[in-house]
C-alpha cells in the first residue's frame, strides 16, 4: 500500500500542511478587524459630531444674542441721507451675519434657525444691490440735470420715505420750498429712477418679512439655551 505520510517537499514543511487552524483564524482575524473598524468608525463619527456641535455652538454664539439685540432695539432709527446702504437696522444685523461662519454652521447642523439666517442674509443681499442700483440711477438723473444740494438731499429723504414734515424741515426757506419740491418730484417720477425705487421698497418689504419670520426661532433659541 501506498505511504500516507505526507511528503516532504524539497526545501519546504511537509504538504498538504495543516489546515485544522485556518478557519478559526480566519474567523478571529475577520472578526477583530471588524470590531477595529467598528472602533474607528465611533470614533471618527464622535470626533465629527463634537467638531460639529462646537462649530455651531461658537458661530451661534457670534450671531445669535447680537443678531437678537439688533432687530429688537427699538431706537434704531431710519436715515434719510443714505441712499445706497441698508437702513441701519439690517446694515447692522449684515455686518454680524458677515463676519460668522454662518455656511460651516449651516453645513454642520443644519436646522431651522440656520435656513432662515441664511434666508434673511440673501435678502439682505438682494436690498443692497437693489439700494445701489437706486443710488445710481438717481446719480445719472443729476449729473444731466443741473440742481443744488438741497434739491438732491430732498429726493433721496423722499425716495427713502420720509414724512412730509421731515421733507419741510430739509428746506431753510419757506419760499423756497414749492420750487426744490417740484424739481425733487421730477427725479422721482423719471422713469428709471421710479423703476429702482420699486425694487428697492420691495427689497424692503423681504428683508422686513424675513425678520418677523426670523425672530421667534432666534428668541426660542435663546431660552432653549438658557434652560439648558
Amino acid at each position: 500500500m501506498p505511504d500516507p505520510s505526507p511528503v516532504l517537499l524539497a526545501g519546504g514543511p511537509p504538504w498538504p500542511g495543516d489546515w485544522s487552524s485556518f478557519w478559526p483564524d480566519m474567523v478571529i482575524g475577520c472578526l477583530t478587524g471588524l470590531i477595529i473598524g467598528l472602533a474607528l468608525w465611533l470614533l471618527e463619527l464622535w470626533t465629527s459630531q463634537r467638531h460639529s456641535a462646537r462649530t455651531a455652538r461658537r458661530v451661534s454664539l457670534r450671531i445669535v444674542q447680537p443678531l437678537l439685540l439688533i432687530l429688537q432695539r427699538p431706537s434704531l432709527g431710519q436715515s434719510f441721507n443714505d441712499l445706497g446702504e441698508l437702513p441701519r437696522k439690517h446694515r447692522l444685523a449684515l455686518e454680524v451675519i458677515e463676519g460668522s461662519d454662518l455656511d460651516d454652521w449651516h453645513e454642520e447642523r443644519a436646522t431651522e434657525l440656520t435656513e432662515a439666517l441664511r434666508d434673511y442674509r440673501t435678502r439682505l443681499r438682494t436690498f443692497h444691490a437693489d439700494a445701489d442700483d437706486l443710488e445710481q440711477a438717481v446719480d445719472r438723473w443729476f449729473t444731466v440735470h443741473r440742481t443744488g444740494p438741497v434739491v438732491r438731499e430732498w429726493t433721496e429723504a423722499r425716495l427713502l420715505g420720509a414724512s412730509p414734515d421731515y421733507l419741510r424741515m430739509l428746506v431753510p426757506e419757506d419760499r423756497d420750498y414749492d420750487r426744490i419740491a417740484e424739481e425733487g418730484e421730477s427725479a422721482v417720477t423719471n422713469r428709471i429712477v421710479r423703476k429702482h425705487a420699486r425694487a428697492y421698497r420691495q427689497s424692503e418689504r423681504r428683508a422686513d418679512n424675513a425678520v418677523a419670520r426670523l425672530l421667534p426661532i432666534l428668541i426660542q433659541n435663546v431660552r432653549e439655551r438658557a434652560a439648558r
